[in-house]
């Protein structure tokens, strides 16, 4: 599965800006958009700025748990092969110490980077529905960052988790995400016989700096490379 999502991440470097006129739906009660693609084809790919969001009145679903106005949203859908049991893919999506082995290309230092130069569990993950844990992410540019996950679902064939940054994200000596202000909820359903669907959908929150603005393409990248 591994080998198959570094193909996929090599696939769309680099990956252009989508302008769409739909609103993002994720997969819970009501159909998801962007539409999970096949197996053998790249991803989905949505993009929409604050703009975009506010002209057309769309305010995150209840299932996700975000509340306020967003600075953009990006979301991937896309089936994946996966024959092993749920927990053994829930484990594979937590497995952060394998970071700095991904690689996606960053539209704006041109160039590909890990997805970060360290990563890993602060403490012992607990990955039952309900459940929160803590995991962390270090980065040349941005230092140690800190993110909660919880498990908001997690049954044999339908897996949700949720992360948010816990410390403040910087950039240089500029705070790009304020607590809190970098969100995201990926879903993992079982749709049939070793195909699971995988969407996942990434917002930065209104505490975050318009100086983010224009580079959702790279947080597209990390998405897929993920």
């Amino acid at each position: 599965m591994l080998k198959k999502l570094v193909v996929l991440a090599t696939l769309l470097s680099p990956l252009p800006a989508m302008a769409e006129t739909a609103r993002p739906q994720p997969p819970c009660g009501a159909t998801p958009y962007p539409v999970s693609s096949a197996v053998a084809g790249g991803p989905s790919v949505g993009v929409w700025s604050g703009t975009d969001l506010r002209k057309a009145g769309w305010q995150p679903p209840v299932c996700l748990g975000w509340t306020g106005d967003s600075r953009f949203v990006v979301a991937l859908a896309g089936d994946i092969a996966w024959r092993e049991p749920a927990d053994q893919l829930l484990a594979r999506l937590t497995m952060f110490s394998v970071y700095p082995s991904i690689r996606y290309w960053s539209t704006t230092q041109k160039e590909w980077l890990p997805l970060a130069q360290d990563a890993g569990a602060l403490n012992s993950l607990n990955l039952q529905q309900g459940q929160e844990s803590s995991y962390f992410e270090r980065n040349a540019g941005s230092g140690k960052t800190t993110y909660r996950l919880r498990v908001l679902e997690r049954s044999e064939n339908r897996i949700v988790i949720a992360t948010e940054n816990v410390t403040p994200i910087s950039v240089a000596i500029v705070t790009a995400f304020e607590p809190g202000a970098l969100q995201s909820v990926s879903f993992l359903e079982k749709r049939g016989a070793g195909v699971w669907s995988f969407y996942q959908i990434t917002r930065a929150g209104m505490a975050s700096s318009s100086m983010i603005s224009g580079r959702e393409n790279s947080f597209v990248n990390r998405l897929a490379a993920l």
